[in-house]
């Protein structure tokens, strides 16, 4: 009889965390810097079939702004009621698929990504992004919960995440080497070829000289050893550019 009901428990216990596990809002982690705003990947997934989401994120610092949520490229991108409604340190966050629209199927992936800015003289800190339920009288409420298409509701597990915003210097971000100033602030050979341009071709400069001083040496410009720098750290398994904290 013991073996039974200990059968039945562990089983229940199964139950209780595949489900938990299931249906999940999770907010990624993401580092940023003094001189760039805060983008934040948000990601859901359902393990049944939703006729909306609805998100309530908060992060826990004065200094810092809400600025937009960005449904783009997300699950929920091709709802046509979809929006957000800022309070102070507080976004409400909604998707629901109108009329005909096809329901939110099962599955899991971005729901957007959320951007925050602050002034350039803020402190590094850690940001703390969380959830929280947020009541305005007589009976309006906001939290975070999955709607069924019974229309009921579920409130999903949540998992925080964090910004790391770190010191920027500036218009150098992370580690030297974007010299073409692309999105991608990882040396590639799109700024290698950047750089010859400039350098041989007649090409423009780089929009931020620090970036292009790959070895730190002779600059804030750069010069034909920062493209053999490149050249080596892209090719020939040599050292990384500099980080933009390194200063001469």
């Amino acid at each position: 009889m013991r073996t039974w009901i200990s059968f039945i428990f562990v089983a229940l216990i199964l139950l209780t965390v595949n489900t938990q596990a299931a249906n999940i809002v999770t907010v990624d982690s993401a580092i940023s810097f003094t001189n760039t705003a805060g983008k934040i990947p948000v990601n859901f997934t359902n393990d049944v079939t939703l006729s909306g989401v609805e998100l309530v994120i908060w992060q826990n610092s004065p200094e810092v702004q809400i600025d937009s949520f960005s449904f783009i490229g997300g699950r929920g991108a091709y709802t046509s009621l979809k929006g957000e409604l800022i309070m102070g340190d507080t976004i409400s966050i909604y998707a629901i698929p109108f009329s005909e629209e096809p329901r939110i199927s099962p599955g899991t992936g971005l729901l957007g990504h959320l951007y925050l800015s602050y002034n350039i003289d803020i402190t590094p800190r850690v940001l703390t992004i969380d959830t929280l339920t947020v009541f305005f009288p007589p009976d309006v409420e906001y939290s975070t919960k999955f709607l069924e298409p019974t229309r009921s509701y579920f409130t999903p597990d949540f998992v925080k995440g964090y910004l790391d915003i770190q010191q920027g210097f500036g218009c150098c971000i992370g580690i030297r080497g974007n010299a073409d100033n692309s999105a991608d602030q990882s040396p590639n050979v799109a700024d290698l070829v950047f750089m010859v341009n400039a350098l041989f071709k007649g090409g423009p400069a780089p929009d931020c000289p620090m970036e292009a001083d790959v070895n730190n040496i002779d600059g804030p410009g750069m010069n034909v050893a920062d493209l053999v720098y490149m050249v080596n750290a892209i090719f020939k398994g040599g050292p990384s550019p500099l980080p933009c904290t390194v200063e001469q």
